[in-house]
């Protein structure tokens, strides 16, 4: 929310450097990757393969309003996350704070919901972990699954932010997520200090880059 807040180039990647330097490591390549708005990395071809019409009906059963209402909701913002929050809000969803689910868990989820088969299936272990998120936590899930955050933030931005967070050259930290294709593993990389250990792997897609 703070990101979305606002449009200076030098905030955001101070806030997002603050925020990455201060997650562990299992929880550093998953925010990595949920920060460009993907439920999986780029170089991974996997896809949740959940719609709207899914996302509708396990957010109004779980709201307990009619799928007119977050249509309406989504009619007054164009975006499926906003809506959301603003359906779980009107319908009081207010799980315990100890209830959210963390980072590992919703990319636990994530995967569950690509494995699963059939769209009931799916909504089922979405509506699983919707019932522990707060209308603020299910905006940001809705977001990812929907592969768009909104929040003003581009990928050489969040490679920016890692560099800062972990004191790395940021040329030194462009050319690893070239050659590597996932931003979860660059974090990791670049916290470790083995930015040189990025290389292209067969069938992975190399990233272009401006050439000199």
């Amino acid at each position: 929310e703070r990101l979305a807040a606002t449009s200076r180039t030098s905030e955001k990647t101070a806030l997002l450097a603050e925020y990455l330097r201060g997650l562990t490591p299992d929880e550093l390549p998953i925010a990595a990757v949920f920060l460009t708005g993907r439920p999986f990395a780029e170089a991974d071809q996997r896809a949740a393969g959940l719609g709207w019409s899914a996302i509708a009906t396990t957010v109004t059963e779980l709201g307990g309003v009619p799928r007119a209402a977050l249509a309406e909701a989504y009619d007054r913002s164009s975006d499926l996350g906003i809506a959301v929050y603003d359906v779980l809000t009107e319908a009081h969803h207010e799980p315990p704070s100890e209830a959210t689910p963390t980072l590992p868990e919703v990319a636990e989820a994530f995967g569950e919901i690509e494995a699963a088969s059939g769209p009931a299936r799916k909504s089922a272990i979405l509506r699983s972990l919707l019932e522990r998120a707060d209308p603020l936590t299910a905006k940001y899930i809705v977001k990812v699954l929907g592969g768009e955050l909104r929040i003003g933030l581009r990928e050489g931005l969040l490679e920016a932010a890692i560099a800062q967070a972990f004191e790395r050259p940021l040329d030194d930290v462009k050319w690893a997520g070239m050659l590597s294709g996932d931003i979860g593993r660059l974090a990791t990389l670049t916290r470790d200090d083995a930015l040189a250990q990025a290389e292209m792997t067969l069938f992975h897609p190399l990233k272009f880059m401006l050439a000199s």
